[in-house]
C-alpha cells in the first residue's frame, strides 16, 4: 500500500457532485431532488427497466430505489407498469412530464463533466475513467463475495 487513500477523495468528490446538482437543479427550477437523478436517468436511458435493474445499474439498495421511484411517480415524472408475466416486477417509464425535463437534466450532467474534466485531455479522461471503473469493479466483486481480499 502507498499510504494514499483514494476513498477520501472519492467521498469528497461525491459530495461536491451533490452540491453541483443541487445548485443546478435549483437554477433550472427543476422540481426534482439530487437523489432522484440516478433513477430518472435509468428511465430515460432504459425505458421499461425494472426497479431491480435500476438497483443493479446504479448500485442502490432495492428499498432506496423503491422509495425514489415512488417519489418520482408521485411527482408525475415516471410511471410504473406491472409486468404481465411477473406481477412482482414493475417496469419504469418516463412520463411526458418527465420527458419535458430530460434535455435540462442531460445538460446539467454535461456541465458537471465539463467541470470535472477541465484541463484534462481525452487520453487522461479515458485513463482516469478506466482506473475508477476498475476500482468500482473490485468493490463490486468484493461485495458479492467474489473478491480475493
Amino acid at each position: 500500500m502507498t499510504g494514499k487513500y483514494i476513498n477520501k477523495i472519492i467521498s469528497i468528490l461525491y459530495r461536491y457532485n451533490q452540491c453541483f446538482f443541487a445548485k443546478k437543479l435549483k437554477e433550472n427550477s427543476l422540481s426534482i431532488d439530487v437523489a432522484h437523478i440516478p433513477a430518472l436517468m435509468q428511465a430515460y436511458r432504459n425505458p421499461g427497466i425494472t426497479q431491480d435493474g435500476i438497483s443493479t445499474n446504479v448500485g442502490m439498495d432495492k428499498g432506496t430505489v423503491a422509495r425514489t421511484v415512488k417519489q418520482l411517480e408521485d411527482a408525475g415524472l415516471i410511471i410504473r407498469k406491472t409486468d404481465e408475466n411477473d406481477r412482482r416486477a414493475n417496469h419504469i417509464f418516463a412520463t411526458p412530464k418527465g420527458l419535458e425535463i430530460k434535455e435540462q437534466v442531460f445538460k446539467i450532467i454535461e456541465e458537471l463533466h465539463g467541470v470535472l474534466y477541465h484541463g484534462f485531455d481525452a487520453g487522461e479522461i479515458e485513463q482516469a475513467f478506466s482506473y475508477i471503473e476498475r476500482m468500482k469493479d473490485n468493490m463490486d466483486s468484493f461485495i458479492k463475495g467474489e473478491g480475493d481480499r
